[in-house]
């Protein structure tokens, strides 16, 4: 076993050690298990020996009564084992699950942009899911098996030690193929997970975008696409099947050839003598039940080797140290009271890459509207994504108050920040409940006031069930505007002292856009707001405006200013409004 594949046991082991006493309780009633299975075993030569052959008809009764009594007995400790440890097994699946998710939301947004979300769904239900059965039938029966598998080996050795050699010699043999078997199998497990990711990809991405596929009819293109790596997930379905399978008849083959060694000596033994009919034929059932434990612990070896390929891919997000976060002794603050600064501000989204930001500084004060505008990839929306720290610069600091961004609790700093994109998210929930996402707190009357300013009560109520209507995944039910309105009014709600607006108006018609303006400026009112805008006729009233080339502040200055100094800004404006 390789030593990353131990370390991934350890720490999947690290979430059974909180039920470590239902573990005891489960390890009891396998020994109760183990120990009436080899009571039936050893049951077999007085049946034999004392009623078939000497015909000692008073011991028949109890007999059959220890026979009924040690099943009941297995029976009962079989059900109690497998319950105990099973439900072990469902907590510690659902604690790696909560864990997995809750350190993904805690991840930056640089780690969205490396792991697609498909990818991501699929190592939180179907790499957990394959680690389920370790988790479950695995943890409940190889502690039995075990066990099993040592009580009818004693039985044998004393019914007959010989024997006993002959039985157990080809167990190495066996062991060597389900390593063998075992090895190609955690390959083959990893590859199948990662076709699964890639399915998955291509599902959200044609469902998410179902309007493009079918405006530019690609759905056979699509459906080829799908098909093609539905077949290479079903190749290396049907490998991993057929070296799974392998493993139980290999093991009753090889089970088979040790019984017949031990019928073609023993049963001599019995014709000349040495040994008794009842001697000979427990050997036989214990060994014979002595090898089931062996058939499933090979079956237990395959299933723990594709949860060992997910249990990597698990753990290797779980493992990833989260950049940004809270410091010892961060502050909590509650409102901005002077102003937010930037200085000397460098950043690149990967080492080794060209910056993306270069040398920024900028003072932003209390109540002041600034706009920042420039070319696509100038560094608008990443420098306004340093504001709530989605990123952290590399070179510089931002500062609120003289307090470096870093300083400052996480959960205090975004609760004083509100965001309005231009990509609007709403939820599949209710009107309602997308208006006080943030705010679960908030009143009737409350989210029904942020509508009113967001201009977005009026169409809410002509909705069939109003408030309680279901805006449907991404706000698919409702218009361009309607969802920027209704983005709007949750950010009213919030109602932070510092408001980010990027690209709240792009891509909405003209009446539209009149209507998310208004409710823009009711938003506004009051608040320290950065503004990105690609319509330079919606921040023309800003207090300042920021034009950006390059990663870098090239011109800063009132509208007026910047169209006398016929810099970047003024070509940009007579660009969009050229006749």
């Amino acid at each position: 076993m390789q030593n990353k594949d131990r370390k991934t046991i350890y720490k999947l082991l690290d979430y059974i050690k909180p039920y470590w006493k239902s573990v005891v309780v489960g390890m009891l009633l396998a020994s109760v298990v183990s120990i009436t299975t080899g009571g039936v075993a050893w049951i077999i030569k007085p049946i034999l020996d004392e009623i078939f052959i000497k015909k000692d008809m008073r011991i028949l009764p109890l007999i059959s009564l220890a026979f009924m009594g040690l099943y009941l007995v297995n029976g009962i400790a079989v059900y109690g084992q497998n319950y105990v440890m099973r439900s072990v097994g469902l907590k510690v699946i659902r604690n790696i699950r909560n864990n997995l998710y809750s350190h993904m939301l805690k991840m930056p947004l640089s780690f969205y942009h490396n792991n697609p979300s498909p990818v991501l769904m699929s190592r939180i239900t179907n790499d957990v899911n394959r680690i389920t059965d370790v988790a479950t039938t695995v943890a409940a029966q190889f502690v039995r098996q075990v066990i099993t598998f040592f009580v009818l080996l004693g039985i044998l050795i004393y019914r007959d030690w010989f024997l006993s050699i002959m039985a157990i010699l080809i167990i190495p043999f066996a062991s060597m193929l389900i390593v063998r078997i075992g090895k190609k199998l955690k390959e083959l497990s990893r590859r199948n997970q990662e076709k699964m990711a890639d399915l998955n990809s291509i599902l959200f991405e044609t469902f998410s975008g179902s309007k493009i596929v079918k405006a530019f009819a690609m759905e056979e293109y699509e459906k080829e696409r799908f098909i093609k790596e539905n077949q290479s997930y079903y190749k290396i379905s049907i490998k991993e099947m057929k070296r799974d399978e392998m493993v139980s008849p290999l093991m009753e083959f090889i089970g088979a050839v040790g019984i017949g060694l031990v019928i073609y000596y023993g049963g001599h033994k019995v014709g000349a003598g040495i040994t008794t009919p009842g001697t000979f034929f427990s050997f036989i059932a214990a060994m014979t039940m002595m090898y089931e434990p062996v058939r499933k612990l090979s079956q237990m070896n395959n299933v723990i080797q594709q949860a060992v390929a997910a249990g990597d891919r698990i753990f290797d997000i779980l493992d990833l140290d989260i950049d940004i976060k809270d410091s010892q002794d961060a502050a909590d603050i509650k409102s901005l009271k002077d102003s937010i600064k930037i200085n000397d501000l460098s950043f690149t989204y990967n080492q080794g890459e060209e910056e993306v930001l270069r040398d920024i500084n900028l003072e932003i004060k209390k109540g002041e509207v600034v706009a920042i505008v420039g070319n696509s990839g100038a560094g608008k929306s990443t420098l306004v994504d340093m504001i709530p720290r989605f990123y952290d610069p590399q070179k510089g600091s931002i500062t609120i108050d003289g307090l470096d961004l870093r300083s400052i609790k996480l959960n205090s700093l975004r609760g004083m920040i509100g965001v309005v994109t231009q990509e609007t998210i709403l939820f599949n929930d209710t009107i309602f409940n997308n208006i006080a996402y943030g705010r679960k707190d908030a009143t009737e009357e409350e989210v029904h006031e942020a509508a009113r300013l967001a201009y977005a009560h009026d169409f809410i109520m002509e909705m069939p069930s109003g408030y309680n209507t279901i805006a449907g995944e991404m706000g698919v039910r409702l218009s361009g505007g309607e969802r920027q309105r209704l983005s709007i009014a949750r950010a009213i709600l919030k109602n932070p002292p510092i408001m980010i607006l990027d690209e709240a108006t792009s891509n909405l018609d003209s009446k539209s856009e009149e209507l998310v303006q208004h409710a823009l400026e009711n938003l506004m009112k009051e608040r320290t707001t950065l503004v990105i805008a690609h319509r330079l006729s919606t921040i023309i009233n800003a207090d300042r405006i920021v034009v950006m080339k390059d990663g870098r502040i090239v011109e800063i200055g009132s509208h007026q200013e910047l169209i006398k100094n016929n810099g970047l800004y003024r070509l940009l404006h007579d660009i969009q409004y050229k006749q």
